[in-house]
């Protein structure tokens, strides 16, 4: 038994599953929604920060305890130097509770990509999606990929070249992204559009990525395309990580045309002054309003609808 097996299997002893879903304030179910999904950011599970692996699976349990989660979103960094066996690890935790979660999108993020030849991690990361039971896997030769709900576009992007930080975005990802917000809209749909990384000068940039350079913490260097390409559309919400920020006042930011909504994250450790760990936000879809929920997975609860954009109410046009 490898160490991490063994861990594994301490946290199983530990998570008891007799317990009710001691849920506060509203149910977690769907409700008169047409669906409802969950976005948990950054897990980093690692082969030796082994406390990730328990955040991980906590909040895997919250998930697994409640009714009406259609989909969960993890947005980047699902493990933290991209290894296999660190994939094989968030594979058997989703793997245990498919039965209570349709499907997992899984981003990339620069954790899981970099490092390594590109290629050769895109076709690892592609296998990992492959070995989760109810993941959607990312079409081959590119981490890009969309999936069509009656309801919404979930568009996942990702990176078209390994760098350290930022994610470059090809031209062809641009003309793509385009068209595939375009046929969201055409349909009167939704479109939510996941990265890891946020825009330049958004979600508090540069100030919740150490106050650093002018695209630091950002897409990079084809931020401003990629901007270009949402403000010619309508309903567009673009959910990132990467920047390991807990629950704020710069979450949620309204563009007009584009929302910018930064996740936290659920294993890594959030910074600011709301920094409770595993940390992650769910999303019920309406016919005229999408509601943004803060919760804490780790505490099994949601955030005061009080607290800065512990909810929030997003009109669809």
């Amino acid at each position: 038994m490898g160490i991490s097996e063994y861990f594994y299997k301490k946290m199983l002893a530990m998570l008891d599953e007799s317990e009710p879903p001691p849920l506060q304030g509203k149910p977690l179910g769907k409700g008169d929604s047409f669906m409802t999904f969950a976005v948990f950011g950054d897990p980093q599970v690692s082969n030796y920060m082994f406390a990730r692996e328990n955040s991980f699976y906590s909040a895997c349990k919250d998930i697994a305890r409640c009714e009406g989660i259609d989909a969960l979103v993890i947005v980047g960094d699902i493990v933290e130097n991209g290894m296999k066996c660190e994939f094989r690890t968030v594979a058997r935790m989703l793997t245990e509770i498919s039965g209570k979660v349709d499907r997992f999108f899984l981003v990339p993020g620069n954790h899981d990509i970099r490092f390594r030849p590109f290629k050769a991690q895109l076709k690892r990361f592609r296998e990992f999606a492959a070995s989760t039971k109810n993941a959607v896997v990312p079409d081959e030769g590119r981490y890009w990929h969309s999936f069509d709900y009656p309801c919404c576009r979930f568009i996942m992007m990702g990176a078209d070249r390994s760098k350290i930080e930022a994610s470059y975005i090809s031209p062809a990802q641009l003309a793509w992204l385009d068209h595939e917000i375009s046929k969201a809209e055409s349909e009167n749909k939704p479109a939510f559009v996941f990265n890891h990384q946020t825009l330049k000068k958004h979600n508090g940039l540069p100030m919740t990525w150490l106050g650093r350079g002018k695209w630091r913490g950002s897409i990079g260097m084809q931020s401003d395309a990629v901007k270009k390409v949402f403000e010619k559309h309508n309903n567009v919400i673009f959910i990132t990580g990467h920047l390991h920020w807990g629950v704020n006042e710069y979450t949620y930011e309204d563009y007009g045309s584009y929302k910018a909504i930064a996740a936290p994250t659920i294993g890594a450790g959030n910074h600011g002054t709301f920094n409770p760990d595993v940390q992650g936000l769910v999303f019920s879809v309406y016919e005229d309003k999408i509601v943004m929920r803060a919760r804490l997975f780790g505490e099994r609860k949601f955030v005061d609808a009080a607290h800065p954009n512990g909810e929030v109410e997003i009109k669809i046009k």
